[in-house]
């Protein structure tokens, strides 16, 4: 079990100092050993999402999203999803996410985010009004204020 631990610690420490190649490489022996492996697949969309790769990181984070359901693994995918210009699958991840933990704020921001830019102003209103219920600061709530005025009329 060490050594597993010593393993994936290792791999997230390249991630962390940006050497992506060699966290890929241990990683691609890591998943061949143990491809259901949670932290692997997720360390893996990880650097995908930031190479840029959003098919491959939608790829392992819904394998992650399959045994593990967290709030922020589907706000991830969802992610993952609008970056690939899914947008009807980044909507259902981000209510996923919103019904795994309703206090988390990001999603609700999302979701009045891709509402509005389909120009669904009612959805749009409803999410960003439960966003202002939320525990975010108060500059923020400034900035969603000023568009829904701008919505609203």
């Amino acid at each position: 079990m060490q050594n597993e631990l010593s393993r994936i610690d290792y791999i997230r420490e390249l991630i962390a100092d940006c050497r992506y190649d060699d966290a890929m490489e241990m990683l691609s022996v890591a998943t061949e050993e143990e491809p259901d492996n949670i932290d692997y697949n997720y360390e893996l969309a990880r650097i995908f999402m930031e190479l840029g790769n959003y098919a491959s990181a939608i790829s392992n984070l819904e394998l992650v999203t399959e045994k593990t359901r967290n709030h922020l693994l589907f706000y991830m995918l969802g992610e993952a999803y609008q970056a690939d210009d899914q947008i009807d699958k980044a909507i259902g991840a981000y209510l996923k996410s919103i019904m795994l933990n309703e206090k988390f704020a990001l999603s609700y921001k999302k979701l009045g985010i891709l509402f509005l830019g389909r120009n669904d102003k009612i959805s749009a209103v409803e999410y960003f009004e439960d966003y202002l219920k939320l525990d975010i600061p108060e500059d923020e709530k400034e900035s969603v204020r000023k568009i829904l005025d701008r919505i609203k009329k």
